[in-house]
């Protein structure tokens, strides 16, 4: 009876190293794919989100008020807040839906989800000559995954006329 030689032993043991190291690292490649993906399908969702919400209230406020940090906009029917939450690095917001309310200065419910991090946000209102408020939004968010960080800038700007 004739076995396996050293050398036939040895070089099968290499073989099989070559493609189970081969397949971890298309493993851990497609896992970064994966996260890179999603990282950035949930980011540009979380802005697109937060752009219409913004673009809702500031063309259909009546008065706007704020600082570098925060807004606030008060329609007939309706008040927003949007305020930055430094600590925990998003944007909690409140929205009300009735006649004559007052925009909450504190509001409790974070906008972005708790995995993407505003690293920096700016809220600029200036009035323009024509009549109105030039409304802008500046900011960087980061989004972590647990094999990807994507980042992303974004800026944003509204016309509101009715102030």
């Amino acid at each position: 009876m004739r076995g396996f030689t050293l050398f036939e032993t040895l070089l099968a043991m290499t073989i099989v190293s070559i493609v189970s190291v081969t397949s971890v690292y298309i493993l851990f490649l497609s896992l970064n794919l994966r996260d890179l993906t999603l990282t950035t399908t949930k980011t540009d969702e979380s802005v697109r989100v937060f752009e219409r919400f913004l673009r809702e209230a500031v063309l259909g406020a009546q008065s706007i008020s704020g600082d570098n940090q925060s807004i606030f906009l008060r329609s007939q029917s309706e008040c927003w807040s949007f305020v930055y939450d430094a600590v925990n690095k998003n944007v909690k917001y409140s929205s009300k839906i009735q006649s004559g309310c007052i925009p909450d200065p504190n509001p409790s419910s974070y906008f972005f989800p708790l995995s993407s991090k505003i690293e920096a946000i700016s809220f600029l209102v200036s009035p323009i000559t024509t009549g109105g408020r030039l409304v802008k939004v500046s900011g960087t968010i980061q989004t972590i995954l647990p094999f990807d960080i994507f980042q992303k800038t974004f800026s944003l700007s509204y016309v509101n006329l009715i102030d």
